[in-house]
C-alpha cells in the first residue's frame, strides 16, 4: 500500500507530465486541448495542495518548486503570445479604420445583385 508521501510524489509526477504536455500543446496553439489538460490537472493540484504540505520532504518540495518555476515560464510565454496577438489585433483595427475613412473617396462599392433569374418581357 502506498504511503501519503508516495501518493503525493506519484501525483506530482503525473502533474509534471501534464504540464509538459500543456506547454507543448500551447506551442501548437491547440487551446481546446490545453483546456482539457488543465481540467485533468485540477484534481491533482487540489489533492497536492491539501495533502502535500503534511507529508512533503525536501526532495518533494524541490520538485514542487521546479514544477512551479516551469509553470511560471509557460505563463510568461503565454503572456508574451497574448501581448503579440493584442498588438496584431490593434494593427488590424487601425487598418480597418483607415480603410473606412478613405473608402468614400473612391466612391460607392458596386451593388451586389443576388443570383436570380430575371424575366424580361
Amino acid at each position: 500500500m502506498e504511503t501519503p508521501a508516495q501518493t503525493c510524489a506519484r501525483l506530482l509526477g503525473a502533474l509534471e507530465e501534464l504540464a509538459d504536455a500543456e506547454a507543448a500543446t500551447l506551442r501548437h496553439r491547440d487551446f481546446a486541448a490545453v483546456a482539457d489538460i488543465q481540467d485533468r490537472a485540477a484534481p491533482l493540484i487540489e489533492y497536492l495542495a491539501t495533502h502535500g504540505p503534511a507529508v512533503a520532504d525536501n526532495a518533494l518540495r524541490a520538485r514542487v518548486w521546479e514544477f512551479l518555476r516551469r509553470r511560471a515560464q509557460t505563463g510568461e510565454w503565454l503572456d508574451l503570445q497574448l501581448a503579440e496577438a493584442r498588438a496584431e489585433l490593434q494593427g488590424m483595427q487601425a487598418s480597418q479604420h483607415r480603410v473606412a475613412r478613405i473608402a468614400p473617396v473612391y466612391g460607392k462599392a458596386p451593388v451586389q445583385v443576388p443570383g436570380q433569374l430575371l424575366a424580361v418581357g
